[in-house]
């Protein structure tokens, strides 16, 4: 391996680290100048573009990897999250198909097929696949929180919640599962838990104004008008388009 590639792949590496993710890409660039069949380099690379929101140059330079590696399970699940903002999500399966041919202990792989399963409406699949993770990764509270939202669409909304409850057992600090449990125990009428659901959400991430809208629908469903108006108002502060309704 050439010294001067190296030393510019490191750099990128502390460059990510810093969050200087432009930068980061142009070092991996000036790596792969010196060295084109550093895969490494072209793996960081795309990662960085993913955090930059860049998903085709990603699935390119994914591609690289793989042409270089093709037994790369972890490039192809990432080429696979980058097709899924790509909105490619067949094309994203079968990406995440061939990581988990690779490596079919992949709990994320199985996580991510079940995201972009969800999309294409095959619940059922998404299931499957969520619970897989979780067979292999039984602390893996993304997987069990996955696994509830699609319970919700299908309005189960007991196992939903029962999911969340889990998610939020194994990280109590996840935003998105207090939120989204909040909503499956509205569907249930436990209008009180829900609340208590929102609250836990708000306390971890106060500006999300979806939370303070629909803890004010519960909160005058419990006859608690004042305090509903005062979520509403929160809501329309984040929120302007909920003024508009």
């Amino acid at each position: 391996m050439k010294d001067d590639a190296k030393s510019l792949y490191i750099r990128g590496v502390a460059l990510v680290i810093l969050d200087k993710y432009e930068e980061a890409v142009e070092s991996y660039d000036k790596a792969i100048q010196l060295q084109p069949d550093y895969a490494d380099a072209w793996s960081m690379r795309g990662a960085a573009l993913v955090i930059l929101g860049r998903y085709d140059e990603a699935v390119e330079s994914y591609d690289k990897v793989i042409q270089l590696q093709p037994d790369n399970a972890d490039a192809w699940r990432e080429r696979g999250g980058a097709l899924t903002m790509l909105g490619r999500h067949e094309k994203a399966i079968e990406s995440y198909d061939k990581a988990l041919q690779l490596q079919p202990d992949d709990a994320k792989a199985w996580r991510d097929k079940g995201e972009a399963l969800v999309i294409l409406g095959k619940s059922e699949e998404a299931i499957e696949s969520y619970n897989k993770a979780i067979q292999l990764r039984p602390d893996y509270e993304k997987a069990w929180s996955s696994k509830g939202w699609v319970l919700d669409m299908m309005g189960k909304y007991e196992e939903a919640v029962e999911n969340y409850n889990k998610a939020v057992e194994l990280d109590p600090n996840y935003e998105r599962a207090w939120r989204d449990r909040g909503w499956a125990l509205d569907m249930l009428g436990k209008y009180e838990e829900a609340v208590e659901s929102y609250d836990k959400a708000i306390q971890l991430q106060p500006n999300d104004a979806d939370v303070w809208y629909s803890r004010g629908l519960a909160l005058v469903l419990l006859g608690r008008h004042k305090d509903a108006l005062e979520c509403f108002d929160k809501a329309i502060q984040l929120k302007p388009d909920y003024g508009r309704a």
